[in-house]
């Protein structure tokens, strides 16, 4: 079996999506979605790198955005030929833009020199990738994708708070042609500066609320159009060139006639300054561990917007794939976008072609596009990042204030304000300190008791003689029962020995039961409140018994100290055998065997009737030797019994597995009776425990009972009546019990 999941379609799948591709209800509508997602992805591809390439860095934007205009390309190619799902359309992404841009203007305060510094920017910037790449397609290949879904959920809306932020800030860096900073703040309040990034900021909040209102795939385009449009119109108003417009920064570039992208060279290589890329591996692991989460938010998501799986595994070595092949051109990272995949999918284009139009449409850009975007506004792209920065902004400092638990809430504003003041990485680390803090405070919380038991309320699966079961009502609280569920460690051990310290102070006990069975995990620190139980078991003249640990616990108990000590500390195999031994150690303190009794004596107690008596004479009397079987499982029901003294146990008995112990009978207790009176085979064995006096009576015998002696026959339904309202009984009460 291969842990590489398939990452080429099958010819059939591949030919049938070709073939539905052509088809002109599918190829128009796949053209225009081509289209216009193909304009969106040169818009953000030029946004982003402006995120990027700013402050000292901006005079190399021509550069970074044929950086991202690469990578978009790429993206859109790759991800639209490996698909899962023909819906899903790739390309640059904003939560990692928002960490490559934190990365240059780091590396731009240590590299000097214009071609060091961009040369190192740029190869930050490949290695992100690359190992963005690596990452992605490893966790995809060995089927890991589902162990992300284990991030908190709070820690998540954190990063994306956090990126928003970076996004809002970046926008206004690149409008204002200088890197956010709260120590600058001042500067960028200039009324000089102020002027350039203000009326980005304020089309950025209209877009936003116009997205709210108006659900249209042309809204976006015809946005962008009319900025455009009405940055001119006034420019002419005021009477402005484009050469006087881009000299005080309102316009991008400038950029040189041709094609954009440039790979990195040798040259370059060897001019890198690698003490500055060093201290940016923090940004780099975040950027990782954020495009992961943000890749399996966004294909979530996906699947809820078009009801279609989606394989996420897959999605995750396409991923891989296209962010490999973008680091090898020093391009950006990105994976699947939830905005253009949905409106994919409700265009009715939801085919490949869409994907490969749209690459066709960057790529060209690409090539042959440097001179045209020199004209374009910054406003146009400021104005864009901020839109993306507020939704994110909005979403989860506005909208999860009421979908949130408050606890949830102040960690996403916890890790915002980190990011917002230290930094992305610090963010990240804080917030997961954070939740696993407020995960050990919580769960410390929550008893790790599924039920509270006594050996009143709770009894073994022995039947005991009605002295035995009288003796246990009074006392049987002097046995204290905990069966525990869940994963135990050094928070909710604590709280479990002071239930237990509690208990032996409040009410006399001389047995607590501790049962492990549906346990899943214990840590070592967690033992430290179990040896402390110990000692007060010792100090309080109790008895720890522990039950269904398994071999490999129960070896981690003794070698942390438990070993068995009588009078101290015991195992048992499971909870019943635990509670029978208790009962066992309670009955015999209390019993006195010197007056033992005859079977007469316990059905008299029943029916004391002189027609009692006659019945005793109906039925044989046996002895029987330890070892030995009284009923074959499956065979026929033509005799029933009554147990004088000794111990039977009835059991489930299968070839392939041990034995399993229904019930275990003492003196006055009769057996096999369902069988005897429904005419069925015995479902069940019964062994003889240790020599026992047992008393048959066959249905031929009860025959002849019932027509010589009715009274006496009377009696002897009437007393079997009894021993199963007693069997109901005690089965309703285990039942309450355990539901309490």
């Amino acid at each position: 079996m291969t842990l590489k999941p398939r990452l080429f379609p099958s010819n059939q799948n591949l030919t049938n999506d070709i073939r539905n591709a052509l088809r002109p209800d599918r190829s128009i509508p796949a053209l225009l979605a081509g289209t216009l997602t193909g304009i969106l992805q040169i818009a953000l591809s030029i946004s982003f790198a402006a995120l990027i390439f700013r402050g000292e860095i901006a005079a190399d934007l021509p550069r970074g955005i044929g950086m991202a205009l690469f990578s978009a390309t790429i993206g859109l190619g790759i991800t639209s030929l490996l698909t899962s799902c023909s819906a899903i359309l790739g390309g640059n992404q904003s939560a990692p833009a928002a960490i490559m841009g934190v990365m240059a203007a780091g590396i731009a305060g240590i590299a000097i020199g214009g071609e060091t510094r961009l040369a190192t920017v740029a190869v930050a910037v490949a290695l992100t990738t690359l190992i963005t790449g690596v990452s992605l397609y490893g966790l995809g290949a060995f089927r890991l994708a589902g162990l992300a879904r284990f991030l908190p959920y709070p820690v998540a809306g954190g990063f994306l708070a956090g990126t928003g932020w970076l996004l809002v800030v970046g926008g206004i860096g690149t409008m204002a042609h200088r890197t956010f900073s709260f120590t600058g703040l001042p500067a960028l309040f200039d009324p000089n500066t102020l002027i350039l990034w203000l009326p980005g900021l304020i089309l950025g909040a209209a877009i936003l609320i116009l997205a709210a209102r108006i659900r249209h795939y042309f809204l976006m385009p015809a946005v962008l159009i009319a900025i455009i449009v009405g940055f001119y119109l006034i420019a002419r108003l005021a009477g402005l060139s484009a050469s006087e417009l881009s000299a005080d920064g309102w316009l991008l570039g400038p950029f040189p006639t041709g094609g954009l992208w440039q790979p990195i060279s040798m040259a370059e290589l060897s001019i890198v300054d690698w003490r500055a890329i060093w201290p940016q591996l923090p940004h780099l692991i975040s950027a990782v561990v954020i495009t992961t989460i943000a890749l399996l938010l966004n294909a979530t998501g996906l699947e809820l917007a078009i009801n279609r799986d989606i394989d996420l595994n897959r999605e995750m070595c396409v991923a891989g794939v296209t962010n490999m092949a973008a680091g090898v051109g020093a391009g950006l990272v990105g994976y699947l976008q939830l905005g253009t995949s949905t409106l994919n999918e409700r265009m009715g284009a939801a085919s490949r072609l869409t994907g490969f139009t749209a690459a066709a449409i960057s790529g060209v850009t690409l090539w042959m596009g440097g001179a045209v975007l020199g004209f374009v506004p910054t406003v146009v792209f400021g104005s864009l990042l901020i839109y993306l920065g507020l939704s994110l902004l909005w979403e989860w400092l506005v909208v999860a204030w009421k979908r949130l638990p408050t606890v949830d809430y102040l960690i996403v504003l916890l890790i915002l304000a980190v990011i917002a003041t230290a930094g992305f990485l610090e963010g990240v680390l804080v917030g997961i300190l954070a939740t696993v803090i407020l995960f050990v405070v919580s769960y410390s919380r929550t008893s790790v008791v599924k039920h509270t038991l006594t050996g009143t309320s709770f009894k073994s699966r022995v039947t005991r003689s009605p002295e035995d079961r009288a003796l246990l009502e009074a006392i049987g609280d002097q046995a204290y029962l905990l069966q525990l569920q869940g994963f135990i460690f050094f928070g909710t051990a604590n709280s479990l020995l002071d239930k237990v310290r509690d208990r032996v102070c409040d009410v006399p006990t001389r047995y607590v039961v501790i049962d492990f069975r549906q346990v899943i995990g214990l840590d070592s620190t967690a033992l430290l409140s179990f040896n402390k139980m110990a000692q007060t078991a010792r100090a309080g003249n109790f008895t720890l018994v522990f039950s269904g640990l398994s071999g490999k616990l129960q070896t981690r108990f003794e070698q942390g100290g438990l070993r068995e000590e009588a009078g101290v500390v015991r195992y048992a195999h499971d909870l019943d055998h635990a509670a029978e031994w208790c009962e066992d150690q309670l009955c015999a303190n209390q019993r006195d065997d010197s007056a033992r009794k005859s079977l007469l004596d316990y059905l008299m107690a029943i029916a004391p009737q002189p027609a009692t008596e006659r019945l005793i004479g109906y039925m044989e009397r046996e002895v029987l030797d330890a070892g030995e079987h009284l009923i074959r499982q499956g065979v026929e029901s033509d005799h029933l019994f009554f147990l004088e003294s000794g111990q039977l146990t009835a059991r489930l008995e299968n070839p392939d597995r041990p034995p399993v112990r229904l019930e275990t009978m003492q003196g006055g207790h009769a057996v096999g009776e369902l069988g005897f009176y429904m005419g069925t085979r015995r479902s069940a064995a019964v062994v003889v425990d240790r020599p026992s006096v047992i008393y048959v009576m066959s249905k031929a015998t009860l025959d002849r009972l019932e027509k010589e002696d009715p009274e006496a026959a009377y009696i002897f339904h009437r007393i079997i009546i009894h021993v199963l309202g007693e069997r109901v009984l005690h089965l309703v009460r285990a039942i309450d019990a355990l539901q309490s």
